[in-house]
């Protein structure tokens, strides 16, 4: 099937407009994903071997996860666990929805195994996600673990923007194994300005307090909280950042989102504008990674996201401080057989965090 893929599937879908390529594909597995036989078929033809990863009080079934912004409103985690993700990032949500901004925006660079996208959390809605989960995969009934990355809406002012993350949280909570907080995408204005402590402290506080609340009035334990980050901050930022973070008694890191600069590969006026993701910010993604695993002795946990093509990519993530894995591009370049190809090659790695 990936020869199929990479001779003849993949060269069709690129003659297409990228946005309706992306719309095209998820329709397809939102299709699959309601089939319980499609569902049976993929995972009987797929074989992952389990190389389970113990965090946040989960059980992942190997390291290799879906990122978010490739099921946006949770149309297909079934299926994507069925082709091996060991657990599946959906959003980025927000309450009430929005359009996104306007087209295009979403573009592809093969040349460099690259994509650029200024998509703008366009959504159907942190409701309508979770409604449409409860349905098709709901809570209890799931191989791998669903996280739900909640984020700010275009028209809130940054000053509200803890009234959408809570909202959105509330809206979300009962169908979600861990939220992520996004603070990171470069194509909602003022969003990165969540980075700074002024703002970061205060959201991340009423985030765990808020989280607390809920789980005390659900009879449960609550919700893992990640926060995802930018590749484009400096150490001293990125000291304060996690600092920030670890104060406000979150679980872990995702690193990292798509990345606004351009000094990449010497190819800084040959993108788009938008967030760009795929092999250029790999040495970056990583060495974010790196430092936030030294500077926290290794014993913060972090999702490595960015570049990971191969598995020697991954395995760069892994040896740098990562515990998880999470890829989007690479799915895009490399096609549905990919997730479980890259997550069996690492089923060598038994490293597990209790």
């Amino acid at each position: 099937m990936s020869i199929l893929y990479n001779n003849f599937l993949r060269p069709l879908l690129f003659k297409f407009d990228p946005e309706f390529a992306h719309d095209l594909t998820c329709n397809l597995l939102d299709f699959a994903n309601r089939s319980h036989i499609l569902k049976v078929i993929a995972k009987t033809l797929i074989r992952t071997e389990s190389a389970p990863v113990d965090l946040f009080g989960l059980r992942f079934p190997g390291f290799v996860g879906q990122a978010a912004g490739l099921d946006k409103d949770g149309r297909f985690p079934g299926i994507s666990s069925a082709l091996g993700f060991s657990h599946i990032e959906v959003g980025t949500v927000t309450p009430g929805g929005q359009p996104g901004n306007e087209r295009p925006r979403l573009f592809r660079y093969p040349e460099s195994d690259a994509l650029v996208n200024r998509m703008g959390f366009n959504n159907r809605g942190s409701k309508a996600l979770a409604k449409h989960v409860s349905k098709f995969y709901p809570k209890g009934n799931r191989r791998s673990p669903l996280g739900i990355n909640i984020g700010k809406s275009k028209k809130t002012p940054i000053e509200l923007a803890g009234d959408d993350y809570l909202t959105a949280f509330t809206d979300v909570a009962r169908q979600a194994d861990y939220i992520t907080v996004n603070i990171s995408s470069p194509n909602t204005p003022n969003l990165r300005s969540l980075h700074q402590k002024n703002y970061l402290l205060p959201l991340l506080k009423s985030i765990r307090a808020h989280n607390l609340e809920w789980a005390n009035k659900n009879d449960q334990a609550p919700l893992p909280c990640l926060l995802k980050i930018s590749p484009d901050e400096d150490y001293r930022s990125l000291e304060s950042i996690i600092s920030i973070a670890v104060e406000s008694s979150f679980d872990g890191i995702i690193a990292t989102n798509t990345s606004a600069n351009r000094k990449h590969m010497g190819c800084m006026n040959s993108y788009e504008k938008g967030g760009l993701s795929g092999t250029p910010i790999e040495e970056n993604s990583t060495r974010t990674i790196r430092f936030i695993a030294k500077l926290t002795d290794f014993k913060f946990p972090i999702i490595g996201v960015g570049g990971i093509f191969n598995a020697d990519d991954a395995s760069r993530k892994l040896d740098a401080g990562a515990s998880l894995l999470q890829i989007y591009t690479s799915f895009v370049y490399n096609g549905p057989l990919f997730p479980s190809a890259l997550a069996n090659s690492l089923a060598y790695r038994k490293r597990r965090w209790t």
